[in-house]
């Protein structure tokens, strides 16, 4: 099944983080999202604002300002929530996270987040998956938009000195995206992309001033017991493997037992000829 969606709403938090981004000096945003090794499917938002240069006048508004973001994600959208507000640099963490039983239930689960408009970053997300007895495939493509979003509020009705503030603060911000993702076998990734104990990890610059895309392909292999598993040649190894380990084990058991038998029957003989 695949997912569609363009988000064209003006968030309600999108004025406040503007206003984040415009009285700070440097501002990261660092958004992570995927499915761990547990099934539990997440989307994850961290800020940090760098308060070094910028007026103590402004500080307390910054404060407020990551207060009522985190407050929002929390009250609203039951995120998790860590703030920090009393040691530079500031920053709110706010993290979403949905606990399933299966790979195919945890992508239902990540297409949630991912879909939902009250709580995505994307304007746009195609996702498509296909399951078969033990394999899973799946292709998720996403993309924001902060230009876009940000066309979406009043900026443009800001004193000139403040626009001014605004198009450096958004040519100087920091920040990135995560996609991490069960994979077996990796077919296709727009960004460098590092596999490791079956997770692909994808991490994508976001850009302040044109749009961000990513986009991920991967196959899931699963073992019996309902785990990750790696390349169908990595799992038919592993099964020559403990195969040929049952083997080996179970020639030196028969060892055992037939030096066993010999004892018995020599014991049992040597007492016979001792009573003759």
């Amino acid at each position: 099944m695949r997912s569609f969606i363009k988000n064209k709403r003006t968030h309600i938090i999108i004025p406040v983080i503007l206003m984040v981004i415009l009285l700070s000096g440097c501002t990261k945003i660092n958004i992570s999202t995927g499915i761990d090794a547990d099934f539990t499917a997440y989307l994850s938002y961290r800020i940090e604002l760098d308060v070094t240069d910028v007026d103590l006048r402004y500080q307390n508004t910054l404060k407020r300002a990551l207060n009522e973001i985190g407050w929002y994600y929390q009250e609203e959208l039951n995120f998790s929530v860590e703030l920090n507000i009393e040691t530079n640099p500031y920053y709110v963490t706010m993290t979403r996270r949905l606990q399933n039983n299966s790979f195919e239930q945890a992508y239902q689960s990540l297409r949630f987040l991912l879909t939902n408009e009250d709580m995505t970053p994307f304007l746009m997300v195609d996702m498509a998956s296909q399951t078969t007895e033990r394999q899973n495939m799946y292709i998720l493509n996403a993309s924001t938009d902060i230009p876009h979003i940000m066309s979406l509020t009043n900026a443009e009705e800001l004193s000139p000195a403040l626009q001014e503030q605004l198009t450096k603060a958004i040519e100087t911000g920091e920040g990135s995206i995560t996609l991490t993702l069960p994979v077996s076998e990796l077919v296709s990734s727009t960004h460098q992309t590092n596999v490791q104990d079956n997770q692909a990890i994808m991490v994508v610059p976001l850009s302040y001033t044109e749009q961000t895309s990513l986009g991920l392909t991967g196959t899931v292999n699963m073992l019996r017991e309902g785990s990750f598993g790696g390349t169908l040649n990595e799992i038919i190894h592993e099964q020559y493997r403990i195969r040929s380990i049952v083997i080996i084990a179970s020639c030196a058991l028969l060892g055992v037992l037939f030096i066993v038998i010999i004892i018995v029957v020599l014991s049992k003989k040597a007492k016979k000829d001792s009573i003759s």
